[in-house]
């Protein structure tokens, strides 16, 4: 049996464009899990849990600051953050900025004033290794 198979440059185009396709359709960018990682740090902080919240910050960080160093920190700030949500992140292969909107109250800020609440945008830096992200604090 004999085939006779022509292929001209356009169908050696279309073959290799179907095949990038292909390949990209079953892989999810690792951009998309940042939301999750970084309301699962928050998530982590709010349940009290500040040994989990330290190894969601970099290697980097933790390498520098022990974790009774950085639950020391947690601990005596005048600042209770009361609530965190997800605005949005611009992202690249390996960082991200993400934008988190954070309720807080502070004990005793001003005199005569038992506590204070409000909400602030902060920007938070994440960084990708081996597949992981981490919070650069």
């Amino acid at each position: 049996m004999k085939f006779n198979v022509s292929f001209n440059f356009s169908n050696l185009a279309l073959l290799a464009s179907l095949a990038l396709l292909s390949a990209c359709a079953g892989t999810t960018p690792k951009t998309s899990h940042i939301e999750e990682r970084a309301m699962a740090y928050w998530d982590t902080l709010f349940s009290g849990d500040l040994a989990g919240a330290y190894e969601f910050l970099s290697p980097g960080f933790r390498s520098s600051v022990s974790s009774m160093d950085y639950q020391r920190s947690i601990l005596t700030k005048q600042v209770q953050w009361t609530s965190a949500e997800y605005r949005g992140s611009e992202c690249s292969e390996t960082t991200c900025s993400v934008q988190i909107s954070l309720g807080y109250r502070v004990m005793g800020a001003v005199p005569g004033v038992k506590s204070f609440t409000g909400t602030q945008k902060i920007e938070e830096s994440w960084i990708m290794i081996d597949g992981m992200w981490y919070l650069v604090p």
